[in-house]
């Protein structure tokens, strides 16, 4: 099988878009893959495919003259993307949303060629509203986003994740980390870091971590704040506490987010598929800065199945009474975790396969 994969802008976009691809190569080692990137985008980071490269940058609200350029840019991209096309002869283009997939789904859909869309967040974004109609099959992450694309061929089928997500059991895990503690509570505000997060995370060590020897705080403060995050624990005498572990990253994400009874994190759609594969207790703090305000309708709709909690950044102050009464209530975190783990799909990777497999035939 010849894949094509698009999809950028943010993480959220990329990362599902190369989960796709590691699973078509699992099941068939055969076949060739590769991913049009954005001259500046995160993707060039992340991927390890072949990489074909555009020129090409999102719209901007209120930017007449910018978005004017951009959409002549958009009109090059295109027929470049026709031109990758022609070169690479694929048999399926696969795109998971993001101003990059435009030009790449488009141009296939022109070209004819069978095009497959995954949108990880509960809202669509604008590439995939804009391309749905015509894609041959559509696949979505949450139920409640079929409404909004009024098509047959979408199927629900989850996020994909990496395998280890699949298999964890909490109290062979915490052995294996060596965690003592009763409780453990997890926060992390994205690989890059967000201040108020940290910030938060800070005064809840020093108004409650600290006085509570039965909690552990495993904390990722992202690679940019880490040192600053240091320098203030510093500074307020809270660096040499014992229940506290800092990062700058968590690598083994499964096994630390198995170990936990509360995870503070944001809002996107792969870390919310991690916590529903998990079936953790969460506490979502959306980022404001994404565009659509995807996280914090994705954080909306889990609050209003009862499967999670939901603090926006502007009410951030909340974050250590709502910890606290969620370490206090075991009965409130448990229907929470059943709640949450419904929005797990079972055997998300194989369903993914199948629906592709069976597309191209």
């Amino acid at each position: 099988m010849r894949v094509l994969l698009c999809g950028g802008g943010t993480a959220g976009h990329v990362n599902p878009a190369i989960a796709i691809g590691e699973l078509i190569e699992r099941n068939e080692p055969e076949s060739k893959i590769a991913y049009v990137v954005t001259r500046n985008g995160i993707e060039n980071e992340l991927v390890k495919y072949k990489k074909y490269t555009i020129d090409i940058h999102g719209i901007k609200k209120g930017k007449i003259f910018t978005n004017f350029k951009r959409l002549v840019q958009l009109s090059k991209a295109i027929n470049e993307c026709k031109r990758i096309i022609y070169q690479f002869r694929p048999d399926i283009i696969i795109g998971t949303g993001g101003y990059a997939t435009f030009p790449v789904v488009y141009a296939g859909q022109k070209m004819g060629i069978k095009t497959v869309l995954h949108e990880s967040n509960y809202y669509p974004g604008k590439a995939i509203k804009a391309l749905y109609k015509k894609a041959d099959l559509v696949l979505v992450n949450f139920e409640d986003t079929i409404k909004f694309l009024k098509k047959k061929s979408v199927v629900c089928v989850g996020n994909p994740l990496r395998k280890e997500f699949e298999k964890c059991d909490k109290q062979t895990t915490k052995d294996k980390l060596k965690i003592k503690e009763k409780y453990v509570i997890l926060a992390c505000g994205g690989s890059l870091g967000a201040e108020r997060i940290n910030e938060s995370i800070i005064d809840l060590i020093d108004n409650y971590i600290k006085y509570n020897s039965d909690l552990r705080l495993i904390w990722s403060t992202g690679k940019r704040e880490y040192d600053l995050c240091k320098e203030k624990l510093t500074k307020k005498r809270l660096d040499k506490i014992e229940n506290v572990n800092i990062y700058p990253y968590i690598y083994n994400m499964s096994e630390t987010m198995m170990c936990a009874d509360v995870v503070i994190s944001r809002a996107g759609a792969t870390s919310i598929s991690e916590i529903s594969a998990c079936k953790k207790c969460a506490i979502l703090i959306p980022s404001p800065n994404v565009a659509n305000n995807h996280q914090y309708k994705n954080a909306e709709l889990l609050e209003r199945h009862g499967a999670a909690k939901l603090i926006k950044e502007d009410n951030i102050y909340r974050l250590i009474e709502t910890v606290k009464g969620l370490i206090l209530n075991d009965e409130e975190r448990a229907e929470i975790e059943k709640k949450v783990g419904e929005f797990h799909k079972e055997n998300t990777n194989k369903r993914i396969y199948y629906e592709i497999k069976n597309l191209k035939k």
